[in-house]
């Protein structure tokens, strides 16, 4: 934390109102930001000073909220000694002041942090203390379906940017007295909300004093940018492209990785969750897959592990293929592509990634009413007049195209982006070593991936270490839900059983 925040640490507050009202109104800028108000009142004699943030609150129910409070302070005046502790009347308050919580704030730091998160703060002449007075209501949009992860059965409603319904919105589907919900502040100056969520009777102790002690040493100053920040402070990733966390819009999937004994990250302003610990095959599972029979889940299962092999090797393979033709059976021969073009198979297939990807950003960037045009214009340019002036061959184009499809399919996004990270090197890796450059590569990604732990839990468990049972037969299979009995074992879940526990 920065020297300024410890300033504010450190200052006490005061019993003489002017000191506090002198104090704060330099410290928030009062008068200076709009946003920021403050307001005296002075009820039976007693003298305050309010603050609060505009835009989280309704102005009637905040009307209703201060006559309220006015008659409750006269009254408990009129019927208390002339001296009275703030918590006697904090006590008072939150037992006649309709619909919010009072509650005593005795330090000043915390009296700043809720005033600039929208709680109304009242500083009392002749009290060393401030009152709180919860009157909060954060600016939200509606309960949405998820633009990721979505399903044809199944439930549509998708987290928000607002910590307290995403919190619901998961305590809705875990009624379980057990389960615990730790409320954090990181960033000295965002000062960002966060809920650290786990299964008190299920959790490792050590992976959560693990993660909390991480998330409580964060030094960032400011964590804007929502989980993604959050992330790469706690797991201290570098350039290992794989993600060793898993993002999620769905209440149901973050539910599930509650019961498996996973911890759950909530932060505000942000849709997305955080699960952790996390290895490779958790993130190729769909909810899909589980709003299915068993059956077509299992299937689905195949397609996705399919998609991600196909989309990180198949351009490897198919230069590798080209480069020793003579491989190729005479019913392979889509295989073979035509060698008379001017640039060399690497380069059309690199090019080809290149081109997707400035595909995939215009379209995000432009405008919905626009983003039809520039698909069609691009699928003319780069489809059609791209092979008819020999910039890239049809064989090329048809391959990219599959790679892409694949690439979509896999069910997370982020090991989606990694493996086309790790494709591209692959294809360069391939095109200067060829054969033995090739082999060399695939055993860089299993290396690469054998070595990755996600909070100390293997990535590619049950794999390695090798798990059948409880591990590896469920990655293979979508068992029937009357069959799945046991939780992850790599967790070290304290109860290892899921039925009656």
């Amino acid at each position: 934390m920065d020297t300024f925040m410890e300033e504010i640490k450190s200052v006490k507050i005061s019993s003489h109102l002017k000191e506090n009202v002198d104090y704060m109104n330099n410290l928030i800028g009062v008068g200076t930001s709009w946003d920021v108000l403050a307001k005296p009142f002075n009820f039976s004699n007693v003298s305050m000073m309010s603050y609060t943030t505009n835009g989280y609150f309704l102005t009637m129910n905040m009307v209703l909220i201060l006559e309220n409070l006015e008659a409750s302070i006269h009254s408990f005046i009129a019927n208390s000694e002339k001296d009275f502790p703030l918590e006697k009347l904090a006590d008072y308050l939150n037992t006649n002041v309709a619909f919010v919580q009072v509650q005593p704030v005795p330090k000043m730091f915390d009296a700043v942090r809720f005033i600039l998160s929208g709680a109304l703060i009242i500083f009392i002449e002749g009290y060393d203390q401030a009152l709180l007075i919860d009157t909060r209501i954060y600016p939200m949009r509606s309960i949405q379906a998820p633009m990721t992860e979505r399903l044809i059965r199944g439930p549509h409603d998708g987290f928000t940017e607002t910590m307290l319904m995403n919190t619901a919105l998961i305590r809705r589907r875990l009624r379980d007295p057990r389960l615990r919900v730790e409320l954090m502040q990181i960033g000295s100056r965002s000062q960002t909300d966060l809920s650290f969520m786990y299964l008190d009777d299920v959790a490792n102790k050590d992976i959560v004093d693990n993660i909390r002690n991480r998330l409580k040493s964060i030094p960032a100053d400011a964590v804007c940018m929502g989980e993604q920040s959050v992330t790469e402070w706690i797991a201290k990733t570098k350039w290992n492209p794989y993600p060793i966390v898993r993002y999620t819009e769905r209440p149901d999937v973050a539910a599930t990785a509650l019961i498996e004994g996973q911890v759950v990250i909530v932060v505000d302003n942000s849709p997305e969750i955080i699960i952790a610990p996390i290895t490779l095959f958790q993130h190729l599972q769909h909810p899909h897959e589980y709003h299915s029979y068993p059956l077509f889940g299992t299937y689905m299962r195949w397609i996705i592990l399919l998609s991600v092999i196909g989309s990180t090797l198949l351009p490897g393979v198919f230069l590798l293929v080209n480069q020793y033709p003579h491989w190729v059976p005479s019913w392979m021969t889509f295989f073979r592509a035509d060698r008379t073009y001017p640039l060399p198979l690497w380069a059309e297939l690199l090019l080809g990634e290149i081109f997707i990807d400035i595909l995939r950003l215009a379209v995000i960037n432009t405008p919905p009413v626009l983003g039809s045009a520039v698909s069609i214009l691009a699928s003319i340019v780069f489809g059609q007049f791209a092979s008819h002036i020999h910039l890239m061959q049809p064989e090329v184009l048809v391959y990219i195209a599959v790679v892409v499809i694949m690439e979509f399919a896999t069910s997370s996004y982020e090991v989606a982006e990694a493996n086309q990270m790790v494709r591209i090197g692959l294809l360069i890796i391939t095109s200067v070593g060829r054969k033995w450059g090739f082999l060399v590569g695939v055993i860089a990604i299993f290396v690469l991936l054998a070595r990755t732990k996600s909070f100390g839990v293997p990535y590619l468990w049950p794999l390695i270490p090798f798990k059948w049972r409880n591990g590896l037969s469920e990655v293979i299979l979508r068992r029937p839900m009357i069959d799945i009995s046991g939780r992850p074992t790599v967790l070290s879940p304290k109860k290892k059983k899921r039925k009656g526990s």
